[in-house]
């Protein structure tokens, strides 16, 4: 039954291996991180990414690029693995913990194919949920081992002093073991803190009763769980991720965590109209009723369970809630309330919920398995289109959700990379109207207008993301287009402002090092220059724009140096063949093949050194 569920589940997949990475934190994650790209060990371990401190998570990012490069199937192949690595450690922690081969096989295969774990395995970022979770279940199995071996050794240690010995030292083994898996999960996300909860609910599960010794040999962990909960909440403050805007009264977040619940429950039972973006709900009444009402019914039925002594229910509902805790916005973060990723782990406990109270009907676990892997399997095989590439799905939220500023700016930007302009200033335009205090829109508004060479639009719009939020790309923006204004003093104003707090800026003395360009001031325009290569070394507009400050001082080997060097990161960088060649001609070298190359695209000066060298 597992193979069969690995199986299908590779095959509902497997149109992954064709699909693109996200705009969404990919390239800060991958594939623009240089610490990944050049297997720099101490940065993996001592650096945060995108909000996170994920080193061993960091480490396989870096392992798969060494191995893929910039290969979009390859990353995508390595989440899947770890996710059919998943589901068999799933099967192996259920059928232990259980004694039951028929319900690991349907728990399984219901992890394995349930169309909320697409947006943790298809989204190349989330590779953090995946291998937490692979390190997270080691430790579960482990700690059932340990388990099993502590009842045992109590029982051979009345009859047989040796074998208590040997089942000792397997409890000891087991219990280092859960140990160390659980800091590899920390280390490779850090909402997997909630460990030390779930073993007691798997103690109560176990041993049928509530004990204070519980609590004891979770100790270390509860340290561990400290720690990290604690870099945890200071890398994402570092990088901005804690979103104040939804810093709510505590009885309102506990109104909205009772909702998301609701909503997590209607999406583990009906997995339709599945987002990877579920805003605020607009009626917070609503939102606060419905709540409030299921966290009181909650607490009744706990209640009544806990009176009626049936704690494996009761257990596996604190399950469901401990291994979502941590994302019920108590301390808000992000622009959700929800999200399908959150629910990655949560799903093993929500289904052996659902088929311990489905088993006293008596169902026939084989049957029930091979329904649910083809329904399940068809929704997750037809659901994954959206994740095709960026714009599909952007696109697929604003179906849900036409007025998400996040869906309609990150398309429009999106569309803005795809020089698809006229239908980025459509989105971009409405994210601003539907969130005027969002700086963002803004910005990536002002982006465009520069792009489209429109400084005076561009500085309108800067303006305005600039006095919602002091934000420095906002800023590095605004100079460029005082830049292309010709305003300098201006441009280089915001650039001091920006290098102020940020030095290490490669855009910021780009910017900078035109406008010394510009001014002739050749000496600090290649000081600028050489900054933000050192800082950056794989931007062709900087080699570019250095090589124009070597011409302009005659040093033309310097000159094609850096050309070359363009021209290797980006070959369709055709202004930089006709500044090659202009720069053989000035050292008496054939530059006939590079004034071809660029006149083909058109390329006007080109053109005209073409016919006046070449003919």
């Amino acid at each position: 039954m597992l193979s069969v569920a690995l199986a299908i589940t590779f095959i509902v997949y497997f149109k992954f291996l064709f699909f693109s990475h996200i705009s969404w934190d990919d390239p800060e994650m991958l594939f623009r991180n240089k610490d990944v790209k050049s297997f720099n060990l101490l940065a993996l371990f001592t650096n945060h990414y995108v909000g996170n401190y994920i080193p061993v998570t960091m480490l396989f990012h870096a392992i798969s690029w060494f191995i893929f490069g910039s290969n979009d199937w390859g990353h995508h192949l390595l989440s899947i693995l770890f996710h059919l690595t998943n589901g068999a450690l799933v099967y192996v922690f259920v059928q232990r913990l259980f004694k039951n081969q028929n319900m690991a096989g349907i728990i399984a295969a219901v992890f394995l194919l349930h169309p909320l774990q697409l947006e943790s395995v298809g989204w190349i970022s989330e590779l953090k949920n995946v291998v937490s979770t692979t390190f997270y279940l080691a430790a579960l199995i482990c700690y059932v081992r340990f388990s099993a071996a502590v009842i045992l050794t109590k029982e051979e240690s009345q009859r047989n002093k040796t074998n208590a010995s040997f089942l000792s030292m397997t409890m000891n083994k087991n219990y280092l073991l859960t140990i160390l898996f659980f800091v590899l999960a920390c280390l490779s996300k850090s909402s997997v803190v909630v460990l030390p909860l779930t073993l007691i609910g798997i103690d109560i599960i176990l041993s049928q009763k509530f004990s204070f010794k519980f609590f004891l040999n979770k100790i270390p962990l509860f340290l561990i769980s400290l720690l990290f909960g604690i870099i945890n909440v200071k890398t994402q403050a570092a990088d901005l991720f804690i979103n104040h805007s939804h810093e709510f009264p505590f009885y309102e977040r506990i109104g909205y965590a009772g909702f998301a619940l609701v909503k997590y429950v209607q999406l583990f039972l009906l997995p339709y109209n599945l987002s990877v973006l579920y805003p605020y709900p607009p009626n917070k009444i609503l939102a606060f009723v419905i709540g409030f009402i299921f966290i009181a019914a909650l607490l009744v039925l706990l209640f009544v369970l806990v009176k009626k002594k049936n704690l494996t229910l009761f257990s596996l509902i604190l399950l469901c809630l401990v291994n979502l805790a941590l994302v019920l916005q108590f301390l808000p973060f992000g622009e959700v309330l929800y999200a399908d990723r959150y629910m990655y782990v949560a799903v093993i406990f929500f289904a052996l919920l659902a088929i311990v109270l489905l088993s006293k009907l008596k169902i026939n676990f084989q049957i029930t398995t091979y329904v649910l892997m083809f329904i399940l399997g068809a929704v997750t095989f037809v659901r994954a289109n959206v994740w095709k590439n960026s714009a599909t799905l952007y696109s697929d939220i604003l179906k849900k959700f036409p007025n998400s500023f996040v869906a309609l700016n990150s398309l429009g930007a999106e569309l803005m990379f795809q020089n698809e302009d006229e239908k980025s200033l459509q989105y971009l335009n409405k994210a601003v109207a539907v969130s005027p205090q969002n700086y963002k829109g803004y910005y990536n508004r002002g982006l465009l207008y520069l792009k489209n060479g429109k400084a005076e639009l561009a500085l309108r719009s800067l303006n305005q993301a600039i006095e919602i939020y002091d934000y420095p790309k906002a800023y590095v923006a605004r100079a460029s287009a005082y830049y292309m204004l010709q305003d300098f003093s201006k441009a280089i104003n915001d650039i001091n402002h920006v290098l102020q707090t940020d030095a290490n800026n490669a855009k910021a003395h780009f910017v900078l090092g035109n406008c010394y360009n510009d001014l002739n001031q050749l000496e600090q325009a290649l000081n600028e220059y050489n900054l933000c290569i050192a800082i950056n070394d794989e931007e062709a507009d900087f080699y570019f724009k250095r090589a124009i400050a070597w011409g302009k001082k005659q040093d033309f080997n310097s000159c094609i140096s850096d050309l070359e060097m363009c021209l290797r990161l980006n070959p369709k960088y055709y202004e930089a063949y006709y500044w090659r060649g202009v720069a053989k001609v000035n050292l008496k070298q054939n530059p006939c093949e590079d004034f071809k190359i660029a006149a083909q695209q058109n390329y006007e000066p080109a053109v005209v050194a073409y016919n006046k060298y070449c003919r």
